[in-house]
């Protein structure tokens, strides 16, 4: 018998979701068990950053078990790791043929960001139904009885830096994305609604680290959920803003059904496949020629209001 292991990389929420989910689909197409280890994590940047989000994900999902649980699972992973081939970041797809014996496939490094979504872009579907699968129920539940973002924004913070003044955006990497970018995109939204659209602020900043985006009429900050939950909720967004550079913003793109607003400035590769893509805007927002397919994206949302 051949065994998978996703083992955790010491990041957040969105980087520990590409292995766990390469993981698990490889483990469901193949037939195979999945132990998952490295999820208690004690991470100290955030507390000596003094981030308001500590990036603690203890209750997420239902296979986390307490230290003793996973300290035995570890030890499981090592003893396998003497008796089985190791075959490191295998293609996440089907095997042809017999799944071959004493195998221990490893799920560990993260995808180039040039193309995040390359192992699971095709897999979509079955993503979605895995991960909802391993959410604990009580999270679930929280989401659904919490009301969806009509503009869902995300600016990220923490560990990534300002832009420094003259400094190209384009060129630069764990940056912020300028306020006045989300700015200029939700007037450009609320002009081709005709409405003041309501903007919901998903961040894990502080409330008086931002300025400009509350001098806008009708925004709200997102404040006192969980990581996943802000995640999920984003991803329920009737319209994306996605941070630039945020594995956050992009798993919450890749699980929406909704239009997804990129920087012009850092595109790479498609998060979504074309599929529903064809239905839903995914890329920049260009002011000089705005795409056909967000603007009747953006026109639905106003036609089904109550």
């Amino acid at each position: 018998m051949s065994i998978v292991v996703c083992r955790l990389p010491n990041a957040g929420l969105g980087n520990h979701l590409f292995p766990l989910m390469n993981a698990l689909v490889f483990g469901k197409l193949n037939n195979l068990p999945v132990i998952i280890i490295g999820y208690h994590q004690l991470k100290i940047g955030p507390y000596l950053r003094k981030e308001k989000i500590k990036r603690k994900y203890n209750g997420y999902f239902t296979f986390q078990k307490n230290i003793i649980g996973e300290t035995y699972d570890k030890a499981r992973v090592f003893i396998s790791t003497k008796l089985f081939e190791t075959v490191k970041e295998p293609a996440v797809e089907k095997i042809a043929g017999k799944v071959p014996s004493k195998k221990l496939y490893l799920f560990e490094k993260l995808p180039t960001y040039h193309n995040y979504f390359i192992h699971l872009k095709g897999h979509r579907k079955l993503v979605k139904e895995l991960l909802y699968s391993v959410i604990n129920p009580a999270i679930l539940a929280e989401v659904e009885i919490s009301p969806k973002p009509i503009i869902g924004v995300h600016i990220r913070m923490g560990d990534f830096r300002k832009l420094k003044q003259g400094e190209d955006f384009s060129r630069v990497g764990h940056v912020r994305t300028p306020e006045y970018y989300f700015i200029d995109i939700v007037n450009a939204i609320r002009k081709i609604s005709g409405e003041n659209l309501p903007v919901s602020l998903f961040t894990d900043g502080y409330r008086q680290e931002f300025e400009e985006i509350f001098s806008l009429d009708n925004v709200t900050m997102i404040e006192g959920n969980t990581d996943i939950v802000d995640l999920l909720l984003l991803s329920r967004s009737s319209i994306l803003i996605a941070a630039n550079g945020s594995t956050f913003s992009y798993w919450a793109g890749f699980l929406a059904d909704a239009p997804l607003i990129k920087h012009p400035d850092h595109l790479h590769a498609s998060f979504r496949p074309d599929e529903i893509n064809k239905h839903f805007y995914e890329g920049p927002m260009l002011h000089d020629a705005i795409d056909l397919l967000l603007i009747k994206n953006i026109r639905s949302i106003i036609a089904q209001k109550p």
